[in-house]
């Protein structure tokens, strides 16, 4: 049985971790508040985008150059952990996936533990991105024109994306989604109506790679409010269990000290009735 010195140890550590634990919920609770705002926000934007790229047939390349090339996965992630599974799903999905692909492609992470997790499994990374918790457009657009100057001088074939698909704040589900591909560009939509383009060249170079960022953002953006969901959720769970465990500890250790004070009362009375 523990000490009662022992007991106040322990409840001081509680009390700390619920403290720590209390302090990581508001942050992420204010960071989800952020990047859920500007995700609706963005939302109907980024769809039109979207359907504008669709319709206007993507980038103009010679897709002859990209026989050959390997496919590129990227991996995204949270930068930190204590997001209750949020990674470790997300990893063992990727691990799943790696498995059906073939040698021949290469490896992207966007994260810090997404980086951190493919060192440790020895995948060979060929670029590396690190996306601040909340990030911007102009981090979107630096990933954006990265990745479309890959695609465009023919490095890759297609560009793949692995994330937790953001459903709710109980629920991401890890997921795929292609972000530049020739077989999807060969595409044409079923039902696009009539798109007006009075210069082709001059949408291919300004409106389109400003969709592309605005998809690079709105990706973002739901990937970073999925692990500030998931951070949410588990460190309300701990601060909860925390409070918890504080009361029982703090309802030992007074019984503990009335057993005490009552059995010195008994002593005391014992020996002055002798």
């Amino acid at each position: 049985m523990a000490t009662l010195r022992e007991l106040r140890k322990r409840l001081r550590s509680v009390r700390s971790t619920g403290a720590l634990a209390g302090a990581m919920k508001t942050v992420s609770t204010a960071k989800y508040s952020r990047l859920s705002s500007a995700l609706q926000a963005g939302s109907e934007y980024a769809r039109c985008c979207d359907t504008l790229v669709s319709m206007a047939g993507g980038l103009d390349i010679d897709r002859d150059s990209l026989r050959g090339a390997p496919a590129l996965y990227v991996l995204f992630s949270g930068n930190r952990g204590l997001c209750g599974g949020y990674n470790s799903e997300l990893f063992a999905f990727f691990s799943d996936l790696r498995r059906d692909l073939p040698d021949s492609c290469v490896y992207a992470a966007c994260g810090r533990t997404a980086r951190e997790y493919c060192r440790e499994k020895g995948i060979k990374l060929a670029y590396e991105f690190d996306i601040p918790d909340v990030p911007t457009f102009e981090d979107a657009r630096r990933v954006s024109e990265y990745f479309r100057c890959l695609y465009s001088e023919g490095a890759v074939s297609e560009i793949i994306f692995v994330y937790q698909k953001f459903e709710n704040m109980l629920k991401q589900t890890p997921a795929t989604s292609v972000f530049l591909s020739a077989r999807a560009e060969e595409e044409t939509p079923a039902d696009c109506g009539t798109l007006f383009i009075p210069d082709r060249k001059t949408v291919a170079e300004t409106a389109i790679p400003v969709c592309f960022d605005e998809k690079i953002y709105s990706h973002l953006l739901s990937c970073a409010s999925g692990a500030q969901a998931a951070t949410l959720m588990a460190m309300r769970a701990a601060y909860d269990n925390a409070g918890a465990t504080a009361d029982t500890l703090e309802t030992a250790i007074n019984r503990r000290r009335q057993t005490e004070v009552t059995a010195g009362v008994i002593e005391t009375s014992s020996d002055f009735y002798k």
